[in-house]
């Protein structure tokens, strides 16, 4: 099938490092850690920033690539949008969870909440049963897929909001996207005041949607935005990070986890904005190192299976290290878990992924890696 226009390119090459750094701190945040050491406790405790990350990398990268898409035909492919996000995610995820039940019913037989939890990860609603249980899903090493409903339901309105956005006078769409805020808060403040729970907050749209947020405001507004020196985002973004490890983390459902949430927004949205407009010295070329780009193309596998890659990394080093060793052991379960989960993540992306992702090169009209 050939493409309607002449494919174009809008090559992000800090992207993918900045995707690994994301997997990385959310790696950190699911692996023991050496309580003597107060950076990575830290690092450990707030960890779950990483997922923000991913959230704001993902929907700035959708309305930069859209709109370059509009602009060239008029319009957006809405069917072409959604072939490539299914083309992307489903292949490994249906793969993956099809391993994680049988595996599941191997160990365990077939239970009840088995074939509860199993509709939710196979409808992409996981999130909201995550909400209803308050806890997370129980099936083998899945607990964090929660994070690809949340993104399937963004996925539903994406395009179709930002058809009518690129459409808008900026001033327009910026107040939108304020009252798009408004309401959010208003949405958290109504949970946090009923005590609704903090993965309420945690797994849905409209309660933690800072980072899509602004991912999508840099990705409509980052001609005006990137006029601002990147070294002084980046200190922002630090400094905004910095300030959310001093507050109650997300378990505490007090009024401050209303900044805790709009300082992560602010947070990863000025790393980003740091990253692709360039311009940070020696930062700029090594978030550009072919080897970090590699592994940020194979986050979203490295995401994946990172609970498989613990699991692994545990039993060897157990072999060869007591965990009466508390900082070397917790050192060696952190590196055994990347070398392990890495190793995966390149046979997933090598056998498995690529073949759809040529698949999905034929419905690809804006490329966001050079071909």
């Amino acid at each position: 099938m050939q493409s309607p226009i002449n494919r174009s390119g809008v090559y992000y090459p800090e992207l993918d490092s900045l995707r690994f750094l994301a997997f990385l701190l959310v790696l950190v945040h699911h692996v023991p850690f050496a309580k003597s050491v107060p950076a990575w406790v830290v690092l450990h405790d707030y960890g779950w920033m990483g997922v923000d990350l991913f959230l704001c990398l993902s929907a700035y990268l959708f309305a930069k690539l859209l709109f370059v898409e509009y602009q060239e035909r008029g319009d957006i492919h809405i069917r072409y949008f959604y072939l490539r996000r299914l083309l992307r995610i489903w292949p490994l995820y249906f793969f993956f969870i099809g391993i994680m039940l049988a595996f599941s019913a191997w160990m365990n037989g077939w239970q009840a909440h088995t074939s509860l939890r199993s509709v939710g990860l196979l409808t992409f609603t996981d999130n909201l049963f995550t909400l209803a249980y308050q806890s997370y899903n129980k099936i083998p090493y899945s607990d964090h897929l929660w994070t690809i409903s949340y993104e399937e339901q963004f996925y539903l309105i994406i395009p179709w909001a930002l058809r009518i956005l690129y459409r808008l006078r900026a001033i327009t769409v910026a107040s939108i996207l304020g009252g798009i805020l408004l309401l959010g808060l208003g949405f958290r403040a109504m949970f946090i005041h009923y005590e609704m729970g903090y993965l309420g907050i945690w797994v849905l749209p409209l309660t933690h949607f800072e980072p899509i947020l602004g991912g999508l405001a840099i990705g409509l507004f980052d001609k005006y935005l990137n006029k601002t020196p990147g070294w002084l985002y980046l200190a922002a973004g630090i400094i905004a990070l910095g300030l959310v490890t001093t507050l109650p983390n997300l378990h505490v459902v007090q009024w401050p986890l209303m900044y805790t949430y709009l300082l992560v927004g602010i947070g990863v949205s000025c790393l980003l904005l740091a990253a692709v407009g360039g311009r940070l010295g020696p930062i700029s070329h090594l978030i550009k190192i072919p080897t970090l780009r590699y592994l940020g193309k194979i986050s979203y596998g490295l995401y994946v299976y990172h609970l498989v890659g613990r699991a692994l990394a545990i039993n060897i080093v157990n072999v060869f290290v007591t965990p009466a060793r508390a900082l070397f052991y917790p050192i060696m379960i952190l590196v055994t878990t990347l070398v392990v989960t890495v190793l995966i993540s390149i046979l997933s992306y090598e056998i498995l992924e690529k073949a759809f992702l040529r698949m999905k090169e034929r419905f690809t009209l804006i490329y966001s890696r050079p071909v």
